[in-house]
């Protein structure tokens, strides 16, 4: 039986307020694009399989302040929240979000989304 390997690709973004949101990906900002090092690309450009997980990472970012906005509920950055008592309804929505988000839809694997749900005040 062939071994399998795991590669991990990984970006974050960044949404602050009504400011467009920054997605960094862990190599460089601009848009020049190779394969992956794992396939002998260069560590120096961005490959398919990150701007991918950007995608899906951008998606379902979008697709939860969608539902924030539309549940009149104040977030700030790191999703930190000013009423303690509505932190599970920001969980909730981050299921919608990860159920609704149409990136993520369309893949036929399994996609994990984290959400990260502080509270200040009170």
């Amino acid at each position: 039986m062939k071994s399998q390997k795991s590669y991990l690709f990984k970006n974050t973004v960044f949404k602050e307020g009504d400011k467009s949101a920054k997605t960094v990906f862990s190599g460089p900002g601009d848009l020049e694009v190779g394969p992956a090092p794992e396939f002998e690309g260069s560590p120096e450009t961005l490959n398919p399989e990150e701007m991918f997980v950007a995608a899906v990472n951008s998606c379902i970012m979008t697709t939860f302040f969608y539902f924030v906005r539309k549940s009149n509920i104040e977030v700030r950055a790191k999703i930190t929240l000013q009423q303690p008592d509505i932190a599970e309804k920001a969980r909730e929505l981050g299921k919608l979000a990860e159920k609704y988000c149409l990136v993520s839809r369309s893949l036929a694997c399994t996609v994990r989304y984290e959400l990260e749900v502080k509270t200040i005040g009170k």
